[in-house]
């Protein structure tokens, strides 16, 4: 008889289930309390790497039939009021699945305490997109060297940053776990913070990051147009380089033998062939220029009798 073949939706659903049980477990053999917070108590964090919370219905089901199995990580901000520090989806699924709670560690953070922790709860994810790796790895080194964001990103683009910057980042591309190093991260990563609004859109739906950095040699009205295609997969990095080549050969001007250009040639000429220049030719030069000059009266006279 034959064995009927394991559902793989189920096995990954089992799978998730004992991997948010066993973290359960493990915070209780570290005695660590679990409250059951509100949903309204609880507010989201402002430092929070993640942006894309697009599709989070299958955990919404998930929870909805068993609960939340692992709790979400908050701080207390006074008046029975938190803040997330990690666990945002899971937050975000239970308010879908319409939950009254949710089990949460509570621990007292300092700001830069909050946000260390955040950035690098997203940065050890498996899903974060490439935007958001490329924001969280940048906010961690400034934060991390208490330094303003814009000016850290401005460094590591640069010609040669410190090696305290560098210390840091490696750290920061350690907790990744992608084998990225400065120069692969900042050849493939860093130059995503600086996309426009609608292409770091397209990378939060899931496009191809490559693609979309392709996306940056178009016009906007390409963009506008080859976007939904490139979200959508039907188009990758080389079909954009193809189709924005076509456009470019199909800009090239062809030669203009019009009249305007040969009154320009003919003004250029005029200019030139002054007596005085003309005597200071060298007798090879002047036969020559006799010779040119002989041709080109006999192509016209024989342009005008055809033409007659």
């Amino acid at each position: 008889m034959s064995k009927t073949k394991p559902n793989p939706a189920m096995q990954a659903a089992i799978a998730r289930a004992q991997k948010a049980q066993n973290g359960i477990q493990a915070a209780e053999v570290r005695h660590v309390p679990v409250d059951y917070l509100r949903l309204e108590q609880i507010e989201s964090s402002p430092y929070q790497a993640r942006k894309d919370f697009q599709n989070i219905e299958e955990l919404a089901e998930d929870i909805r039939a068993n609960g939340v199995l692992q709790p979400v990580l908050v701080r207390p901000l006074g008046h029975d009021r938190y803040q997330l520090v990690a666990g945002e989806r899971r937050w975000r699924a239970s308010k879908l699945s319409e939950q009254a709670t949710i089990p949460a560690v509570i621990r007292e953070m300092t700001d830069l305490e909050a946000r260390t922790h955040g950035l690098r709860e997203n940065l050890q994810r498996e899903d974060l997109n490439a935007y958001e790796l490329a924001r969280a790895v940048v906010e961690l080194v400034a934060v991390q060297t208490g330094r303003p964001v814009q000016e850290v990103q401005a460094e590591l683009g640069g010609a040669s940053p410190t090696g305290e910057t560098l210390d840091v980042l490696e750290e920061a591309l350690q907790l990744v776990n992608k084998e990225l190093t400065y120069l692969s991260f900042r050849r493939n990563y860093l130059a995503l913070l600086r996309l426009p609004e609608q292409l770091v859109s397209a990378i939060e739906q899931g496009a191809s990051y490559s693609a979309v950095l392709a996306l940056r040699a178009a016009t906007e009205k390409e963009q506008k147009e080859w976007l939904p295609r490139v979200i959508s997969g039907e188009w990758s990095r080389r079909q954009i380089q193809q189709a924005i080549a076509q456009r470019q050969r199909e800009q090239v001007p062809t030669p203009d033998m019009g009249e305007v250009n040969w009154k320009k040639q003919i003004q250029v000429l005029n200019q030139q062939l002054t007596p005085e220049r003309l005597s200071k030719l060298k007798p090879s030069q002047s036969k020559q220029a006799q010779k040119l000059l002989d041709a080109l009266a006999k192509l016209l006279q024989e342009s005008h009798e055809g033409s007659a």
